[in-house]
């Protein structure tokens, strides 16, 4: 096994949110990308009673983990991209009836 010599970021993609995941020494932090707020922070000793515990292995439900992103961008933030899940709120455009030859209006 090898030890921590130096911190490890990854990046993951979550319900269309760009995270980076820094592994260390003392546990695991993450965050939006790009994101100039601190992190949030676990140990690795929380970790492991997580996974553990009586809720272990099982998958959130997509308003759960929405509610975890919101939660780590924080207050008044806006997502960085659209969910998959999501539909359009507006109807997408007909084509128009008017003759290729009609003078624009």
């Amino acid at each position: 096994m090898q030890k921590f010599t130096r911190p490890i970021t990854r990046e993951v993609e979550i319900s269309g949110e760009r995270l980076a995941f820094t592994f260390g020494e003392q546990g695991i932090a993450v965050r939006p990308v790009g994101s100039r707020k601190p992190p949030k922070e676990i140990g690795w000793a929380a970790v492991l009673t997580h996974m553990t515990g009586p809720s272990a292995g099982a998958t959130p439900g997509p308003e759960q983990v929405t509610e975890a992103l919101e939660q780590l961008r924080g207050p008044g933030s806006k997502p960085s991209s659209k969910p998959a899940h999501e539909t359009p709120s507006e109807p997408a455009p007909t084509p128009s009836t008017v003759s290729p030859s009609a003078p624009p209006p």
